[in-house]
């Protein structure tokens, strides 16, 4: 009988010590689990400010770190023929037409341009004729240039408009040429050659379908800006159009700055009067002279959805994953690590 007792009470002993165990091992992986979140959290929130000390982005699902020694420039072509001068009355004219950003990399001495769409839906703010914040509204970018005095203003809003849309990009400077600026561009580049891929009998008939031809100066200006009569009279026809003759517009600058280092301020001084530009006259032929000896690495696209909107008037709507990848390729370089190295790590 002692013998059962006994080995009951070794049992309600061993059962004691298992319990103890597994309550301590229990208690000791809640600690170690405690111990490893704090550490993780620690790691994230030296990971979080890392990667805001680096400025990463996220774009398509994928992080970036924006290139370190670029310049970004905006171009814009004003529906206007005349001489630049201050508005007096909004009559809702001298849109944008044309609007070509180019970015320069510096330390890899490219630069790539991208040609932006007219009719893109965006955020535009809207003023007044003393240049004061009216309000800000969805419509197409190209209206941008319509507010203001049709001078500096104008064109501040256009850069603006043109870096919400590209999620807050900083454009270093800009130039706005008006239409009327075309013949004599094209006079200096010495007459742009292009192959007419589209029917301009209602225009000129000189502009002969499948032939290439080098263009006159009012040619030019009807290849640029013409589209009503032409083709399918869409915008993105003539974009087309602008691409073909800027790539060969670029060549052939390109060429003259090559062979004379005056050549810029020859082509500054030409068409000062239809220009309103943040670029001053040296700079500007300074970087004329640059981006000649820089290889062009082409033209970044963004792809979209054409259509009208509740007054009939044209929109493009870009895809944003399209978008952000065209960001991605003019301002970012890929993230190559995860993780802040262990002497960073104090970064909180």
């Amino acid at each position: 009988m002692s013998r059962v007792i006994h080995s009951r009470q070794e049992k309600r002993k061993l059962y004691k010590k298992l319990m103890i165990t597994i309550v301590a091992v229990a208690a000791f992986c809640i600690v170690l689990a405690m111990v490893f979140r704090v550490i993780d959290r620690q790691k994230l929130r030296a990971q979080q400010a890392y990667e805001t000390e680096l400025g990463v982005v996220t774009l398509n699902g994928k992080k970036y770190v924006p290139k370190k020694n670029i310049e970004t420039y905006l171009f814009m072509g004003i529906d206007s023929y005349d001489k630049v001068e201050k508005v007096t009355d909004y009559d809702g004219g001298h849109q944008n037409d044309v609007l070509i950003l180019m970015v320069r990399d510096i330390s890899a001495g490219t630069f790539k341009t991208m040609a932006i769409n007219r009719n893109t839906i965006t955020n535009v703010k809207s003023l007044d004729l003393d240049n004061s914040y009216l309000g800000e509204t969805e419509m197409q970018i190209a209206l941008a240039h319509s507010s203001g005095d049709g001078l500096e203003a104008s064109c501040e809003n256009t850069v603006d408009a043109v870096s919400e849309y590209l999620h807050g990009q900083e454009i270093d400077g800009y130039a706005a040429v008006n239409m009327g600026a075309i013949g004599t561009i094209n006079h200096m580049a010495g007459g742009v050659t292009v192959t007419i891929e589209d029917d301009f009998s209602e225009i000129d008939p000189d502009l002969k379908q499948g032939e290439t031809i080098c263009l006159t100066d009012k040619q030019a200006e009807e290849f640029i800006h013409d589209r009503w009569g032409v083709a399918d009279e869409t915008n993105e026809n003539r974009m087309h159009r602008q691409s073909v003759y800027m790539t060969e517009l670029k060549r052939l600058i390109k060429e003259k700055c090559q062979q004379s280092s005056t050549y810029p301020l020859d082509l500054y001084e030409s068409v000062q009067d239809y220009m309103v530009t943040s670029i001053n006259k040296s700079k500007f032929s300074k970087l004329a002279l640059l981006v000649a000896k820089e290889k062009d690495e082409g033209e970044v696209s963004v792809d979209g959805t054409v259509g009208t909107d509740e007054l009939g008037y044209a929109t493009f709507e870009p895809n944003e994953q399209s978008l952000e990848a065209a960001i991605a390729e003019l301002f970012y370089d890929c993230l190559l690590y995860t993780s802040p190295s262990p002497r960073d790590r104090s970064v909180s």
